[in-house]
């Protein structure tokens, strides 16, 4: 389970060698001679080697050592001054993920499912901001409800930078960003078969089959194909899917590729978020009722849904020039619509005395074209006591939205204890107007220059010139001129321990309007963060510690006043403390554990003083998983794990969501082809909220999941 152990020992980039390290595989040789009379012989070439790992290829385990989102380079993460985690995707199977905020609940300062069991998102919160989800190193999330939610199946890995990464990516919260690595076609022939099901009548299957086309493997394939039937914790909605993902990579020679990856998805669902109120949640309900049924459903059966279709094309080429020079070029055009239709309360949700809540129905069906490219050249540099790794680039996004929305009011009441559906008012046509085209340009330049001196300083320092523009229809047109930096120092000691220190900067064009078509301002930010990195000689357990300050200009926050609309919150500040591992108990016991402390605070702006919104003070978490045999027969494992949700407040520090504990378990066996595996995800069926806003609405956390699945491999 655990990937080859990496020793400590520096890496010499020089020039020459640089060719080896890009592949994979750094080689030094020692050439002896030997004199005999007339003649002069070599004695047998010694050669040793240290893999450093293709960030871009399968993981065995749950260590990856390299992440390609950080430095848009083949960096070892050890030797990268910032704090990144790396979730697998033998991590995501072991712990039985069926969506990307379940894959983070392990790694630390995310706070997971921060908006409770969501159909139409995936949302977590890190180091108190909102990160932007990259997939492939591009973006991918733009605005809201608007695209399907990824599929965890179609992932190599997902890479966790903390901190402001705008001198790369351009757009990017300050509290860091999220990169989703794609599964690509693979070299050795095989295929994955496997099925699933579980409670809430869940039944999936899907396909992984991957391999070379020609003999001479320059041409590979893969495919992936998932399809889902499946209810909820909430009565009446489903949660359906079908993906399929073909994907090809072409390699004339070993200095280029080229892979494209395609992607259709279909989502076939409803809205799990009820917005249930204060009162019959967190607070006792009125006149002495139960609490609130948290699987209620709030909306109508033959009205509500959510469906989204997404189909987009990826291409990532990269070529080596030489030694010296590799150019990379990574392009992603997609187009989504989705038809989200949905019954929620009136707010502030009101439990009246009889049970009665009274409800608004919303609809919006808007339409997203997004086209994003990012042109790379990279340069290898200098000697080997002082050697350069220089990155420069120019990436460009367009991303396109408008579409149709309806808002009525007073639909109807619905008794949450007993409903009973279908007296209500349905929008009709001359409820609908039309969402404002909205598009935003984003053009950057940067330049990013990482060193090594003398194998033991890294310094790395960025910068970046970014032309953003936001133009609505009918509205003004917002352009913003931006330069972000950064700039990092790490000493890397002889027995392991790497401690650091640097500093960035953010810049976040928003994509979206508020309820009155007016574009948002850039988010802007700024972060210091000290860490240190260790990994004890010889071992392939790594630990991460770090302490962070930041800041954030023109954060959004829900509208107390308006509902479905957003307000820009003056400037925020978060502080903490991160603390990570992954230890290698031996080679058959693997153990990860991570704890972050976040304290958060409006500097300025509405509710100047109160901590923000759902982002919890303290997260813990542990995750252990041993492979054994049992009367001598091998093949079984085992995994448990502990999550602690600290408490949050509401935004305005009037009402806080209590801390919750729970704990999720594995077991498998795998024998020959076939394995066999059952995950139950909060064991003991704990009823809980994520969060509870000061606008009046509570959040449901996920209940029990059990989910038994068969895999056969060839």
């Amino acid at each position: 389970m655990s990937p080859d152990t990496q020793s400590n020992k520096p890496v010499t980039r020089s020039r020459r060698t640089s060719a080896w390290i890009t592949s994979g595989l750094l080689l030094s040789s020692v050439v002896t001679p030997v004199t005999h009379a007339d003649t002069t012989t070599l004695d047998a070439i010694e050669v040793t080697g240290e893999r450093t790992e293709d960030p871009r290829a399968p993981v065995e385990g749950y260590r990856a050592e390299t992440a390609l989102s950080a430095t848009k380079t083949n960096t070892a993460i050890a030797d990268t001054p910032q704090s990144i985690s790396v979730v697998t995707k033998d991590q995501m199977r072991d712990q039985g993920v069926s969506s990307i905020q379940e894959a983070l609940r392990y790694s630390a300062g995310i706070g997971a499912e921060q908006f409770g069991l969501d159909s139409r998102g995936d949302w977590q919160s890190l180091r108190g901001g909102d990160p932007v989800i990259f997939l492939d190193g591009m973006q991918k999330g733009f605005g809201f409800y608007n695209r399907p939610r990824t599929e965890p199946y179609t992932l190599e890995r997902i890479e966790i930078v903390r901190g402001p990464s705008s001198v790369l990516y351009g757009q990017g919260n300050v509290g860091g960003i999220i990169n989703l690595a794609s599964k690509r076609p693979l070299e050795t022939r095989q295929t994955e078969l496997r099925l699933e099901t579980g409670n809430n009548s869940l039944k999936q299957a899907a396909i992984d089959t991957s391999g070379p086309l020609t003999e001479d493997g320059s041409l590979l394939y893969r495919l992936i194909a998932l399809g889902r039937d499946s209810d909820t914790q909430v009565k009446q909605v489903e949660d359906n899917r079908v993906v399929l993902a073909p994907s090809i990579t072409w390699k004339p020679n070993e200095n280029t590729e080229w892979t494209l990856l395609g992607l259709h998805q279909e989502d076939r669902s409803g809205s799990t978020t009820q917005f249930l109120p204060h009162a019959g949640t967190i607070k006792p309900a009125p006149d002495g009722l139960p609490d609130i049924p948290i699987d209620v459903f709030m909306s109508e059966p033959d009205f509500d849904e959510y469906n989204t279709r997404e189909t987009s094309i990826t291409s990532l080429i990269s070529h080596r020039l030489n030694d010296t020079f590799s150019v990379r070029q990574n392009l992603r055009y997609s187009e989504s619509d989705v038809s989200y239709q949905s019954i929620y309360p009136m707010f502030p949700p009101t439990l009246q005395n009889n049970g009665d809540i009274s409800r608004v129905a919303y609809v919006s069906k808007p339409n997203l074209d997004t086209l994003t490219v990012d042109h790379q050249l990279e340069a290898l540099l200098g000697s080997e006591s002082f050697s350069h790794t220089v990155i420069g680039g120019v990436d460009f996004q367009r991303a396109e939205s408008d579409g149709r929305a309806a808002y009525v009011s007073d639909i109807g009441d619905l008794n949450l204890y007993n409903p009973v559906y279908g007296n209500y008012t349905r929008p009709t046509a001359a409820d609908f107007y039309d969402i404002a085209e909205n598009t935003v340009y984003q053009t950057g330049v940067y330049l990013q220059d990482q060193m090594t001196i003398d194998d033991r300083w890294i310094a790395v320092l960025g910068l970046r010139y970014d032309n953003a523009r936001n133009k609505t229809e009918g509205s003004e047109t917002f352009e913003d001129n931006e330069i972000t930096t950064r700039a990092g120092l790490m000493y890397k000691t002889s027995f392991g321990l790497s401690p650091y220190i640097s500093y960035s900067e953010s810049f976040l064009p928003i994509d979206s309007v508020n309820a009155f078509n007016q574009p948002f301002e850039p988010l802007k930010g700024e972060q210091i963060e000290l860490g240190a990195k260790y990994q004890p000689t010889g071992s392939d357990s790594f630990f991460t510690a770090t302490v962070y300050d930041l800041r954030e200009k023109n954060r959004r926050a829900p509208d107390p006043d308006v509902p479905n609309n957003q307000i820009q919150n003056g400037e925020t500040r978060a502080r903490g403390v991160e603390l990570e591992a992954f230890v290698e108990m031996n080679p058959q016991w693997d153990l990860i554990a991570s704890y972050a402390y976040t304290d958060t605070e409006v500097v300025e702006g509405t509710n100047e003083g109160a901590r923000l919104a759902s982002i919890p003070e303290h997260t813990a978490s542990a995750w252990s998983q041993h492979d054994f045999a049992i009367a001598g027969t091998p093949g079984f494992r085992a995994g448990a794990g502990v999550r602690y949700v600290g408490s949050s407040w509401d935004g305005a520090d009037e009402l806080k969501t209590p801390a919750v504990t729970l704990f999720d378990a594995m077991i498998g066996y795998g024998r020959g082809n076939w394995d066999l595996s059952l995950n139950v995800n909060n064991i003991e069926d704990e009823t809980y909220f994520t969060t509870c806003l000061a606008r009046g609405d509570c959040f449901v956390g996920t209940k029990r999941t059990v989910v038994g699945s068969v895999t056969y491999n060839f």
